[in-house]
């Protein structure tokens, strides 16, 4: 479990709350034990005295134990409710901290880091994984200490009294608190493995079936898919079933334990008041005390398998976070400076695990201010360019240059700052025109916004809606049209005013017109920026200063864009 530990530090802000919580849980359960214990002898001690007559009744000093009790009983209703209070307020803030140290950890994997995991498994690691690591101090480290502090306590106070009881409620700690949780965990621990295995892959397939939910329509599939996502949910169901009913048992033994044992410390202090070692009200104080002793061994069981389920998710949250980046990050990073050119000289690229040459000795050379088309067949590379630009995959031979420095001096931050991409791939968040172009620019003002809907020929669309800017437009835009979302994503690269614009396959799904406007308001808005548009359309190479065809790994100049 050295991954365990290794994510200790992210608690070191919360280690006195996390204590606190820890003595907190304690008091309560020792309040409970004390309340039992008392209550057991006084309530004896006073019917011992009533049927003793009255000059017993006139030598028994209630009022003592009665403030006892009263002690007790408010100690263990405060401490319990503070308890709860400050280990819950505890475990959400864990929980957040694992979280945002995951994500920090994750964001510079991304894309190439997570390319080979599954969008619903990545994301139940990054919730679910993330949860039941946060329940580490609740539902595992508390139990086990309470119930250890508990019983040394408890064990202790009543060898003062019977030696034998305390050596009775020995052996039933060490079965109930040692032995039951031990062999419930040994047995769970298959079981939960493939409960993590079933439930990544369950999550992973719901979301890609809602994802893909009118391409399963569309195909014919959908009643197979839901029968497949069934079939899952039953499997799971029915390991769940066993591990509830491992639970139980266990439960169960300990509770036989538990009446084994007090009937055996009944036993030996009814022969020890024989032996006038004990007096009356004192043997069931000690047989209560026993049973309040169980109180805290119970839920052990449960704690031991949820100890199971945390290391497995422990174990599946580093497999994902503990991944060195393909592109280290830089000791001292650098800042661009203008002008900003950009240089490949002798580039080799392939994608990590594959043997084909994405980009072999390629050179191209891009000044700042140009407007250049990149064209070429499928897959010949031309998106990988954007990739490489920001540092996403290493490249293996070679050297590229920005702003006169090498790329590999700057961060990808540093870079995104000085680069503004509308991708072919694009996503749109589920939330209003409005949230999606500040997600981009969140400074940007209302005529900011409608300067930049203006030049992507949305301005008409968008008057025409009641709504305007606070148009809802769907998960991944899907109240819009393809034409429109991909406008949207114009837009958002407009808005951020960076010197550099790459567009890949801007005018895509545009009619002649849309196209023409687009193309001219774009170039309009920004003179000054250095414009790389990525396209398959000839339509778009007159707005450019030059063209360059990627073939075969390497680029060549075409025809002329311009006169």
């Amino acid at each position: 479990m050295r991954q365990f530990y290794s994510l200790l530090p992210i608690t070191g802000a919360m280690r006195w709350r996390l204590a606190l919580g820890l003595f907190l849980a304690c008091v309560a359960a020792l309040a409970n034990f004390g309340l039992l214990f008392l209550s057991g002898w006084l309530l004896a001690g006073a019917a011992f005295a009533g049927a003793a007559g009255m000059a017993a009744q006139q030598a028994f000093n209630m009022m003592l134990p009665a403030a006892g009790v009263r002690f007790f009983a408010t100690l263990r209703i405060l401490s319990r409710y503070a308890e709860r209070l400050v280990t819950h307020d505890t475990a959400l803030q864990l929980i957040g901290a694992l979280r945002a140290w995951t994500y920090g950890k994750l964001a510079p994997l991304a894309p190439a880091g997570v390319n080979d995991k599954r969008g619903g498994d990545l994301l139940s690691r990054f919730v679910t994984d993330t949860d039941q690591m946060g329940q580490y101090y609740t539902d595992t480290l508390l139990p086990f200490v309470r119930a250890g502090v508990c019983c040394a306590v408890a064990i202790g106070i009543t060898a003062v009294f019977l030696k034998t009881a305390a050596v009775w409620l020995i052996a039933a700690s060490l079965v109930c608190g040692v032995a039951v949780p031990f062999v419930t965990g040994r047995l769970s621990d298959a079981l939960l493995a493939r409960v993590a295995t079933e439930h990544g892959v369950q999550q992973a397939d719901l979301a890609e079936t809602l994802q893909s939910l009118g391409d399963y329509l569309t195909l014919g599939a959908a009643e197979r898919q839901q029968e497949h996502i069934l079939h899952q949910q039953h499997a799971l169901m029915a390991a769940l079933r066993k591990l509830a009913a491992l639970e139980g048992a266990a439960r169960g033994i300990i509770t036989l334990c538990a009446t084994g044992t007090t009937l055996a410390v009944l036993a030996s202090s009814v022969k020890a008041f024989q032996n006038h070692a004990l007096s009356l009200p004192e043997v069931p104080m000690l047989v209560l005390g026993s049973l309040a002793t169980f109180d805290v061994l119970a839920p052990l069981p449960a704690a031991r398998q949820t100890w199971g389920r945390i290391r497995l998710a422990t174990t599946r949250l580093h497999a994902a976070c503990a991944v060195s980046p393909l592109v280290p990050t830089p000791a001292i990073p650098a800042q661009v400076q203008p002008p900003y050119n950009l240089k490949l000289d002798n580039v080799s690229f392939r994608y990590p695990e594959t043997h084909q040459w994405i980009l072999h000795k390629a050179s191209l050379s891009i000044r700042q201010g140009e407007r250049v088309a990149l064209i070429g067949p499928s897959g010949s590379g031309k998106s990988s360019l954007i990739s490489l630009l920001f540092r996403f995959y290493p490249y293996q031979e070679g050297k590229i240059s920005f702003s006169g420095m090498d790329l590999s001096t700057f961060q990808t931050e540093t870079l995104a700052q000085n680069i503004s991409v509308a991708a072919q791939n694009f996503h749109l968040f589920n939330g209003s025109l409005r949230d999606n172009l500040l997600l981009a620019a969140p400074h940007a003002t209302e005529a900011d916004l409608q300067d930049a809907l203006r030049v992507v020929q949305l301005h008409a669309f968008v008057a025409q809606t009641p709504q305007g800017l606070d148009t809802l437009i769907g998960n991944d835009g899907l109240k819009l049209s393809g034409g429109q979302a991909k406008r949207l994503t114009i837009a958002q690269a407009l808005l951020r005013k960076t010197p550099w614009l790459i567009l890949d396959e801007p005018t895509e799904g545009l009619d002649a017109e849309t196209e023409n406007a687009l193309m001219t308001s774009l170039l309009k808005a920004r003179p000054d920026a250095t414009l790389l548009c990525i396209t398959h359309r000839r339509t778009v190479l007159p707005f450019m200063d030059r063209a360059i065809r990627i073939e075969n790994g390497a680029f060549h100049p075409a025809e002329e864009a311009r006169a």
